[in-house]
């Protein structure tokens, strides 16, 4: 876990892949950024929509994802926020690494999203009675096999980047639950080169603060990410 910038009434934080953010429920005893929260930074326990068990939230990532999280420390920066995210202000941008080529250098993707049991699914196209949900994609490089991109959250539905590939038959890197058929061959490649995680990493987060200055933070891409890509290079 590391701190990346500390404020009177906000963190930003650089979760590491494998962490809960919060408790699925209340019986779990996996630890989790909550857990965190609540010892290194109290005030946070009375901060939120459900500060009993998600103290300080506004946003998450997703267990296997990596990255920059903004955590509230009081109540007025908490509904500030909130509201930011509602209307769209909140930046965030990620790097992925997906399967297979994609031809275009920069796209959008519209596909509306629906919950099916565990999982998160694109609607078929025609049906729009999923939930709204916008994806901008950039191509960073492209190799044999898998395209490296810059991926800009217009929405931020649960999973979205991970379906919004999958729908698209390019499921990122190392994300077992939402993998194209067609891939599962190449879940040799990663664990010979022992990569185990999900290769999605929330690289830059900008909001504006109470004063309405523009504030923004970057992380870099984490070790793992970086060595399995000299890794891919070498071998395209």
């Amino acid at each position: 876990m590391e701190v990346i910038f500390t404020a009177s009434d906000y963190l930003i934080i650089g979760k590491p892949a494998g962490l809960l953010v919060h408790p699925t429920n209340q019986r779990s005893e996996e630890k989790t950024l909550v857990d965190f929260l609540r010892v290194e930074y109290p005030e946070t326990v009375s901060v939120g929509d459900d500060p009993r068990l998600r103290p300080g939230i506004v946003h998450r990532l997703d267990r296997d994802v990596s990255g920059l999280m903004l955590v509230c420390r009081t109540q007025k920066f908490f509904n500030h926020i909130k509201n930011e995210f509602v209307e769209r202000r909140v930046l965030k941008r990620y790097t992925a690494l997906c399967n297979g080529r994609i031809i275009k250098d920069e796209g959008d993707i519209a596909l509306p999203l629906h919950k099916v049991k565990m999982r998160t699914l694109v609607k078929p196209r025609g049906d729009e009675s999923g939930k709204e949900a916008h994806t901008h994609f950039e191509v960073l490089r492209r190799f044999q096999h898998y395209t490296l991109l810059d991926i800009t959250l217009k929405t931020g539905r649960a999973n979205q980047i991970r379906a919004h590939f999958y729908g698209l038959e390019h499921s990122i890197v190392g994300d077992s639950k939402y993998c194209n058929t067609r891939f599962r061959n190449r879940a040799s490649f990663t664990r010979f080169v022992k990569f185990d995680r999900v290769f999605l990493h929330a690289r830059y987060l900008g909001f504006y603060d109470f004063e309405g200055m523009w504030r923004e933070y970057e992380s870099a891409l984490p070790a793992a990410l970086a060595e399995f890509l000299t890794t891919l290079a070498k071998s395209s």
